[in-house]
């Protein structure tokens, strides 16, 4: 009980609190950075995922999500097309157990040859809240029971795709919102400052076209002075059929990643974390999988006519 109460203290102090964050952030690149829905393939793209860290320890950070997008008006298309989508999360930590839900839509057209740009939006509500394990009559901020606050959330991206290249961008929480709705707050002057994301992917094909591979970026800053976290990821994928990885996040942890295509248009991810700061005293150890549908098919023709893996998620 002791833990619980430092722990909430400590982090109601202060002005951030970091976004969630994925292993796999190649395969959920929508649920950061809503231009990437619809971007690449034509019909309806489906994935959920579920994140444990420090499996076994008491109060771990634990986050679902599931999320859904699809295209309009690409078949045939020669220019221009769109996109819309929806995405859930459930984040628990500690004593918060904050829900995500939002809509998206984003518009993508072609520049030049090989070259597209994608600019999307996306908006909904999210609630924040505190379990009844904190409460505690004696401490002004703790004296209601599950306090529980909604707010709007407005997430706009831009999303460049290039032959073999990628570069996304989006702010998340780009209004900086109090943690109070009405009489209800979560503790004192706490707010959630904009978290920006940025992720750079790029592709090299071997000359028999056997093994596509993909390092990747992505940086997440608060702008609130704090070191902003970095994430970075290799994957080498065998015939479109099985990927292995590892990964790297700073000062926090390594990993490592499967990626098994079933069927023509199923993919299931699957990673382990090892962690490298000082939680590993108390479990070293977090999990994480995601289940995605995605069509096959781009329509582009290309991008087809390059025999390169067509995007960073999905990459079968």
């Amino acid at each position: 009980v002791a833990f619980i109460f430092l722990f909430l203290h400590a982090v109601l102090q202060l002005e951030a609190q970091q976004t969630t964050h994925y292993t796999q952030f190649m395969l959920n690149e929508y649920g950061s950075n809503p231009a990437v829905g619809g971007a690449i393939n034509s019909g309806i793209n489906f994935l959920i995922g579920r994140r444990s860290q420090w499996v076994g320890f008491d109060y771990a950070p634990e986050t679902n999500f599931a999320s859904a997008f699809f295209t309009l008006g690409k078949k045939g298309y020669k220019y221009y097309w769109h996109g819309v989508g929806a995405y859930i999360e459930n984040d628990k930590f500690g004593v918060f157990n904050n829900q995500l839900i939002s809509a998206s839509y984003s518009f993508h057209f072609k520049i030049i040859k090989n070259y597209y740009l994608s600019l999307g939006v996306a908006a909904g509500a999210k609630n924040l809240a505190l379990s009844n394990l904190v409460f505690n009559i004696n401490d002004p901020a703790l004296t209601t029971r599950s306090p529980s606050v909604w707010l709007p959330t407005f997430v706009p991206g831009v999303y460049l795709r290039m032959k073999r290249t990628t570069v996304g961008f989006s702010v998340k929480d780009l209004y900086q919102n109090k943690l109070v709705q009405g009489s209800k707050s979560i503790g004192s002057e706490s707010k959630l400052p904009p978290t920006a994301y940025l992720t750079i992917s790029r592709k090299y094909q071997s000359l028999e076209y056997d093994y596509v591979y993909i390092p990747a970026i992505q940086l997440q800053s608060t702008f609130t002075g704090t070191i902003p976290s970095v994430n970075f990821n290799f994957i080498a994928l065998y015939r479109g059929r099985i990927g292995m990885g590892v990964s790297y996040r700073s000062q926090d942890a390594a990993s490592v990643m499967l990626q098994v295509r079933v069927l023509k248009n199923i993919i299931i991810g699957l990673s382990y974390d090892y962690t490298l700061s000082r939680f590993r005293r108390a479990n070293p150890h977090s999990v994480e999988g995601m289940l995605g549908f995605a069509p096959v098919e781009s329509g582009d023709e290309e991008f087809n006519s390059t025999k390169m893996s067509k995007c960073p998620q999905f990459d079968f």
